[in-house]
């Protein structure tokens, strides 16, 4: 007898209305399914968690175990009704065994591989019952996870998977269930993992930055959202104070207490900087940090970035590592991941008093700072944020970006200041970044030079690409033609200027003062 059966269900595929395809319930209970199975058969290599007698001759199992077999008596008898079945019911037997203390790291991998493939799976979304809890229960088991640590190898592979799955509980859909509090927690066991990384194999090194990049870059897009529905709401009619009130809260810093192996926290930094200036270090618990996550946690992250680039006055170099290599390999790190929050984040950093405060002073402090270092890669790296900044925040920035311009590139890029021909290579590239930039040499001139309480940032530059542009006593050089672009770049900026109606709206924007 023939059997007739739907397209979508001989594949498991349900398809979706924006062209996706999900699992069908009975795929889906078979893959879940597969994973316990897969748990069970690690868990019973081992002697430990074989069955036991006890003196009446009762066979007895180990609870981590009996919570699987449990499970696999239920998942077939979801079949379509999965999104109205709470996940922590499916998710909790794995949950446990990531928190356990007595699974080695074989266990511990397999059950975390099992929870990154059901994130994975479509199967939560914001629309999913009990959503915000069962993402909150993923991220503590995993942000705490515990297991015994065998050889190096299997440590190494359960600290690559911790971090595919908070990567993945920051790319799922129902991750705007996440709160202050979790986002900050992933941030902090990442970078531990980034740290731990440096004195093991080169590709978990590679793996814990690329995902610690990934997770900065997921929660710093989220920003502009924000702004975007505070917008709609406005418009609506539907704002309220509490909405102002969460943008600009108080939010308290990352778990860490102390040093985290040698690096600064969060919180231990901020400490340090208001007992400096004479202000309570006394921290109090928002409550802010348990509402969906938004501001407050992005302070704390990019505050922690900052705090990085002062980490080489808290750091001992041994005796075997290598001294330059180490001083230019951590300012990056953190110039790379501060880099990749302002391009994502991008304008709305200025609707957001805290974040703005943070750019105006830690970060421009350091910023000035690295500017003035021997290595050009960093200056390069330096460059791109300032550049970054101009573009999104130049507005608000007006003294900062004086400073760096005057101090650092027109000072580098002169030769009597004795920096290295390729520090002042990379100094005259980012000066003729900024002037191709529109408008640049109008704002350079109508907001500096023609305000008395500043500097003639314009007049500088000028007269530094008129000197540069032809060599003297020398031969021809790059940083000739360097010059020589950027004062056609001037010049150019100076001609569209001309043709704009200088009644109307040609009229350069002033920037604003500090």
């Amino acid at each position: 007898m023939a059997m007739s059966f739907q397209q979508n269900e001989v594949n498991g595929l349900a398809e979706q209305p924006n062209g996706l395809f999900k699992p069908s319930g009975g795929a889906l209970a078979c893959m879940v399914n597969s994973e316990i199975g897969a748990v069970l058969a690690v868990m019973r290599r081992n002697v430990r968690w074989g069955v036991h007698y006890a003196s009446d001759d009762e066979q007895i199992e180990h609870s981590l175990i009996i919570s699987f077999k449990e499970l696999r008596k239920k998942i077939f008898s979801w079949k379509n009704h999965w999104h109205t079945i709470d996940p922590v019911l499916y998710l909790q037997p794995f949950l446990d065994v990531i928190k356990s203390d007595e699974t080695g790291a074989p266990i511990t991998g397999v059950a975390l591989s099992s929870v990154y493939k059901i994130l994975n799976l479509q199967i939560l979304d914001s629309e999913t019952v009990n959503v915000d809890n069962a993402l909150h229960l993923i991220v503590d088991a995993v942000t705490s996870c515990r297991f015994e640590v065998t050889d190096p190898a299997s440590e190494e592979v359960v600290l690559m998977k911790i971090l595919q799955v908070l990567l993945a509980c920051m790319k799922n859909k129902a991750s705007v269930s996440l709160n202050n509090h979790h986002v900050c927690s992933m941030v902090n066991t990442c970078f531990r993992i980034v740290h731990q990384a440096s004195s093991k194999s080169e590709l978990l090194q590679r793996i814990s930055r690329h995902t610690m990049h990934e997770l900065v870059r997921c929660i710093f897009s989220h920003l502009p959202e924000l702004d975007t529905k505070r917008h709609e709401l406005a418009r609506g009619n539907m704002s309220s104070p509490n909405i102002k009130d969460d943008m600009a809260a108080r939010s308290r810093t990352l778990e860490e207490k102390q040093y985290i192996d040698g690096y600064p926290s969060a919180e231990s930094d901020k400490k340090n900087n208001e007992n400096a200036h004479g202000k309570d270090s006394t921290f109090s618990a928002d409550s802010s940090m348990m509402d969906p996550y938004g501001v407050p946690s992005m302070v704390e992250i990019f505050h922690f970035l900052c705090s990085l680039l002062n980490v080489m006055e808290n750091i001992e170099v041994g005796p075997r590592s290598n001294p330059i290599a180490y001083h230019e390999d951590v300012p990056l790190f953190a110039l790379g991941l501060i880099n990749s929050a302002i391009e994502l984040g991008g304008p709305s950093f200025g609707n957001h008093p805290k974040l703005l405060a943070l750019i105006q002073e830690e970060l421009f402090y350091n910023l000035m700072q690295f500017g003035l270092s021997m290595s050009p890669l960093i200056l390069s790296t330096v460059c791109s944020i300032v550049l970054n900044l101009y573009h999104h925040l130049r507005t608000k920035l007006k003294l900062q970006l004086e400073a760096f311009i005057s101090c650092v590139l027109l000072r580098i890029a002169q030769s009597k200041y004795g920096a290295s021909y390729q520090l002042q290579e990379v100094a005259m590239e980012a000066l003729i970044d900024f002037c191709r930039q529109p408008m640049f040499v109008t704002e350079l001139y109508a907001n500096y030079d023609c305000d008395i309480s500043c500097s003639n940032v314009f007049e500088g530059l000028a007269n530094l690409l008129s000197r540069s542009a032809f060599p003297v006593n020398s031969p021809l050089s790059a940083m000739n033609t360097l010059a020589l672009d950027g004062l056609i770049a001037l010049v150019q900026g100076m001609a569209e200027r001309i043709g704009h109606d200088s009644s109307g709206s040609g009229k350069p924007p002033r920037t604003r003062g500090i």
